[in-house]
């Protein structure tokens, strides 16, 4: 099982925090964001992981040394999250576990994704409001996503996606197809969910439900906030095993 972590982005939202500072080593009490990923995918096993990187990419480069392997985002000013996975695809050729560098889970999450049952999935969370301009997530009886995306609206919505993909082979070999076919139409501004269309269209893809595990997005100085106050504590005290 391999990760790729997208940490590319120049982290606009976190200024002044990301003020020469990568986000992902953005510091939340004791321990960076980046540590507590690293530290739920060891947890459940995963010891090969890939860094797209971008901005500040030598601090990263120097924080983590051998223990991870890299991805160079040099356009990570003019493009989004999807050309990171571009220029990663290759690394799309197993099953996979994907997301970027702004989440805050409980490792708990990735082990529900892979006992899960089924050959692709995302992380959803059932009790969270669903709110117009977030990731939200449409089912069908079977638990199949029907439709993800930031155009859903909230009353054709099940859940909020947590943005914790994981693939197959065989999903991930797609995902890679699509991704290159999104780029090659110049669609360089998307986000990876993008390319989950073939996932889609093959009902392929399915919900798995982490509502009540500690999760979190650190985009915002808001979210940074409600991650310190209410995610960290909570994945402090249960410590690293799932």
């Amino acid at each position: 099982m391999r990760a790729i972590i997208l940490a590319a982005g120049a982290g606009t939202r976190l200024r002044p925090m990301t003020d020469g500072v990568p986000k992902c080593l953005v510091s939340l009490g004791r321990r960076r964001l980046l540590d507590y990923q690293l530290a739920a995918l060891r947890a459940v096993g995963v010891a090969d992981i890939v860094l797209v990187v971008g901005y500040e990419a030598a601090q990263v480069r120097a924080y983590c040394g051998a223990s991870v392997r890299y991805v160079d985002n040099p356009d990570y000013l003019t493009t989004n999250s999807i050309y990171s996975l571009f220029l990663a695809r290759h690394e799309l050729d197993c099953a996979t576990f994907l997301f970027n560098c702004d989440i805050l889970f409980d490792p708990a999450i990735l082990q529900r994704l892979r006992g899960g049952g089924v050959p692709n999935a995302v992380a959803v969370d059932s009790a969270a409001p669903r709110l117009a301009g977030e990731m939200n997530v449409a089912v069908d009886a079977t638990g199949c996503i029907t439709a993800i995306s930031k155009q859903v609206k909230p009353e054709q919505a099940a859940a909020v996606s947590m943005q914790l993909a994981m693939f197959d082979a065989v999903g991930a070999r797609a995902v890679a197809g699509e991704v290159e076919r999104l780029v090659a139409a110049d669609q360089r501004q998307a986000f990876p969910t993008s390319a989950y269309g073939p996932l889609l269209t093959a009902r392929s893809l399915y919900a798995v439900d982490g509502a009540g595990l500690a999760w979190g997005e650190v985009d915002s100085l808001s979210d940074y906030a409600h991650a310190v106050a209410q995610v960290v504590p909570r994945l402090d005290a249960a410590g690293p095993t799932p």
